[in-house]
Formats: structure tokens, C-alpha cells, sequence
């Protein structure tokens, strides 16, 4: 399941921006050299800045001078380390925060099964993929065209939760993008499709699937959420998704001449149920 968040109007979070707390914190350190805390804050600000190397020497210096168990500094560093694929630093981070991480060398590739992650405003689209290692996930939704990220973009994550999603019993953490580490070059189709049950929907779905490609029902598996439900666990409200829908549009994710080809046999398989328009660059 996906979703979109829509914020709220009126939300006004008061925060002062990670610019202008730079020089608040570059400051601090300067005044407090042997204060954990202040390095760490300031690599976490480097860090939403997305200026990796000053957010790895904080985060180094944090760690150098803090004894703290699972210091989240590590983690932060890990991050950082993982963006510029300094897979050396990146292990040494993972490992230093308690994961079991294999101590080979070059990229660090885990399976930590299923995740989704919040595409970066002003769409706020919740998707699904893959979680490569702890700050990595390659998504296998197909984002609505708008999100300006694909089917098969690995994304880098922030290590903080932000929202949950239940899906048959068992709640994922949803975590914000920071930024695309790696785009993909599949592009995003998008078809509009005459389905007589939800059978007929599935079937198109499978068949790219099996091709190693995505293709989304983006009518009945698309909802909007309101901001509080999107960072928490869409409960609360009622955001109906429709159901049963006969004319639906399809998000894909392949090259245009295999959509080509595998929209005309999934419809040759069952001419008298379905049908479809021709698929467009989305």
C-alpha cells in the first residue's frame, strides 16, 4: 500500500532552519571544543544540509570524545559515509553502532527486507522498496510522475523513524528521503486500462512483474493522507481508497516497446474483459 501526504495547511513548525543554526552551532563548538553533544548537533545539521564531509568530521569528533553506548553519532556518520560511498567509514560506523555487518570491503549490501520511505516535498509520497543496508532502500513503488523519482531510484534514508504503516499485522517504520543516491533509468508510463475485476488488474501487475519491471494500479492503490495520519500510523482518519474501479491508470515501469508488448498480451489473453490505451511517457 502507498500514500501520498497532503499537509496541513496551518502546520507551522517554528523551527529555525539548519542554515541559520550553522553558525549557532559552529559557535558552540568553538566555545565547548570537548562537548559531545555540540559536535554531534552540529553534524546533524551538516547532515540536513547534505554537506557530507563537515557532517563526517563532526560526527568523528563526537564519537572521538563521547563513551556513550550506540551513540547515534555512528549512525550519523554512517549516513554520511554511505553518501559519498566511503564504504571503509560507512562499515566502521554500522559496526560501531552495534550492527552486524559483514567487515568486508567495498559496498555494503544487507537484506533488511521491506521499508517505506517518504519522498522529499512538497509531494510527501509515501513509497515501498528495498532496504539495501541501514540508510539505503531502492524503491519498487512506482511514484506518481510528479515526485520526480522512478522505479528503481536508490534513495538515501534518515536513520529516525517518521510514521508507521500496518500491513497485515506487522507496523514498518517510515523513513524521510534525504536525497536520490543513485537514479534509475527505467522510465515511468503511465496507461489507462479497462479492467472488469480486480483479477484483471492483478494479472497486468504480474505480468510485468515478471519481467523483472513494475507496473502500479495507481487508481485503487493511491490514497491522499492528511499530514498527521502520513507521519503517524493512518488510523485515525478515514482516507478511503476505491475499490472495484473500471477504469483505472496504471503507473509502469519498463522500456515503451516491452509495455507495448506486454500490454497487447495481457489483453489478448482475455479480449472480452479488458482493454487499454496507448501507454504514455508519464
Amino acid at each position: 500500500m502507498r500514500a501520498e501526504s497532503e499537509p496541513d495547511e496551518d502546520d507551522v513548525s517554528g523551527e529555525i532552519s539548519a542554515e541559520d543554526q550553522l553558525p549557532i552551532l559552529l559557535a558552540r563548538v568553538a566555545d565547548r571544543p570537548n562537548d559531545p553533544a555540540a559536535w554531534f548537533d552540529l553534524g546533524l545539521t551538516y547532515k540536513r544540509l547534505r554537506k557530507w564531509k563537515p557532517s563526517i568530521d563532526a560526527n568523528l569528533r563526537a564519537i572521538e570524545i563521547s563513551s556513550a553506548v550506540e551513540d547515534p553519532a555512528w549512525w550519523n556518520l554512517g549516513i554520511a559515509a554511505t553518501a559519498i560511498r566511503d564504504w571503509d567509514l560507512a562499515r566502521r560506523a554500522w559496526q560501531g553502532y552495534g550492527l552486524e555487518i559483514d567487515g568486508g570491503t567495498g559496498e555494503v549490501r544487507c537484506n533488511y527486507g521491506s521499508a517505506p520511505v517518504r519522498l522529499p516535498a512538497p509531494n510527501a509520497e509515501v513509497v515501498w522498496g528495498d532496504r539495501l543496508d541501514p540508510a539505503r532502500v531502492i524503491i519498487r513503488s512506482i511514484p506518481l510522475p510528479s515526485s520526480g523519482y522512478r522505479w528503481g531510484d536508490i534513495v538515501l534514508h534518515d536513520g529516525v523513524p517518521n510514521g508507521e504503516r500496518d500491513i497485515a499485522g506487522i507496523v514498518y517504520p517510515v523513513f524521510d528521503v534525504l536525497e536520490r543516491w543513485s537514479p534509475s533509468e527505467i522510465p515511468t508510463l503511465s496507461v489507462h486500462a479497462r479492467c472488469s475485476s480486480d483479477e484483471d488488474a492483478r494479472a497486468l501487475v504480474e505480468l510485468f512483474e515478471a519481467k523483472q519491471f513494475g507496473a502500479e494500479d495507481w487508481t485503487t492503490n493511491v490514497r491522499q493522507l492528511c499530514k498527521s495520519c502520513s507521519e503517524g500510523l493512518p488510523s485515525g482518519h478515514d482516507h478511503p481508497i476505491l475499490r472495484g474501479t473500471f477504469n483505472r491508470e496504471f503507473g509502469l515501469a519498463s522500456p515503451m516497446g516491452l509495455a507495448k508488448d506486454l500490454l497487447s498480451e495481457w489483453q489478448h489473453e482475455s479480449p472480452k474483459t479488458r482493454a487499454y490505451d496507448p501507454p504514455t511517457f508519464a
